[in-house]
């Protein structure tokens, strides 16, 4: 049975997250930045990386799996690239760090390149993309994970769904793109799983590599567009966890085992400043481009031509007046009900 719907207005979720972290002893400023990551991620609709995650973030604390107080500091490689250290600590926290530092260096080198290594799960990436944007900065964020994806050809999960943002401002409008490189995300497997429906055929592969249709028997998932993108999946991780200077693919910690392990995440920050070639005037060309998107002619079942990341941008604006849609069960655990 699916789970009922309950609108809960966005400061409400973050005060709810706050005082769950703050309970396991994590400083309350690293709980508000994990708040606002998850609140921002349920705000477009992008609930699979949401409030839901609050629980399982917990858990890991408590088993021990969690560094709640890392020494975050930036290891200055080259006067424009750096790295970080998470030392297991949260991945929102040392993401949000990286991303900050990136942008401040950018600001006066032009461009710039952090990256983090040693991470947990750092959740939305948009929300590191959007940093830059709203400093009119354009950016590339990427970050590996733990094995679920089968490479081209092959039976067996490798990489994982290796997602990847990417950012660029304009004048008053911005594209956001924010992608995992895997077919489908496996939020979707375990929603067929609850309807008890059926997947389509290319979704998934069970435990002996076998293509099915069947969700409770889908184990591993295939990248999306066949060899591209798996092409695209493998660079993820080769800016990640190989140019890094850690683990890739099946040497990662899993996000639901060894619990009482710190995880050895990587992920990659690079900033640049759009104006450092055609000067100011790129944000005025950025915007001509957007706005002759949207004048092109729309196709059959389609209202208008619109540019990554504007659906999202909507259900945010619309999100911020009506409340975020979560399921009770999650608004029970954060209201302490459950």
């Amino acid at each position: 049975m699916e789970d009922e719907m309950i609108q809960v207005h966005a400061d409400e979720l973050k005060t709810l997250v706050i005082q769950h972290l703050t309970a396991t002893g994590m400083p309350e400023a690293n709980a508000r930045t994990v708040s606002d990551v998850l609140v921002f991620a349920d705000l477009r609709g992008t609930h699979s990386h949401g409030v839901l995650r609050v629980e399982h973030y917990i858990q890991r604390i408590r088993k021990g799996g969690i560094n709640l107080k890392p020494d975050l500091s930036l290891n200055k490689i080259k006067p424009a690239i750096g790295l970080i250290d998470a030392e297991g600590g949260m991945g929102h926290v040392a993401a949000s760090t990286a991303t900050e530092k990136a942008i401040e260096i950018a600001s006066e080198q032009g461009i710039a390149l952090v990256g983090v290594k040693n991470s947990s799960h750092c959740g939305a990436l948009a929300y590191y993309v959007n940093m830059a944007l709203e400093k009119k900065m354009a950016s590339i964020v990427s970050a590996n994970t733990d094995s679920a994806v089968v490479p081209f050809g092959g039976k067996n999960r490798f990489l994982g769904t290796n997602p990847f943002a990417f950012g660029f401002p304009a004048e008053s409008g911005s594209i956001l793109l924010d992608m995992a490189t895997s077919e489908v995300a496996f939020g979707k497997i375990y929603y067929a799983r609850e309807k008890g429906s059926k997947i389509p055929e290319g979704w998934a592969v069970t435990e002996d590599g076998e293509v099915t249709t069947d969700a409770n028997a889908a184990f591993s998932l295939f990248p999306f567009g066949g060899y591209k993108g798996y092409g695209i999946n493998m660079m993820v991780e080769a800016l990640t966890g190989l140019l890094i200077g850690s683990v890739f693919g099946p040497h990662i910690r899993p996000m639901y085992g060894e619990l009482e392990t710190c995880r050895n995440l990587s992920s990659f920050h690079l900033i640049i400043d759009p104006a450092i070639f055609a000067g100011p005037e790129i944000f005025r060309t950025a915007q001509a481009m957007i706005d002759e998107l949207h004048s092109q002619l729309p196709a059959p079942g389609y209202d208008k031509v619109m540019v990554p990341g504007e659906i999202e941008a909507n259900t945010m604006k619309r999100s911020m007046v009506e409340g975020v849609a979560i399921p009770t069960s999650i608004y029970n655990f954060l209201k302490g009900t459950k």
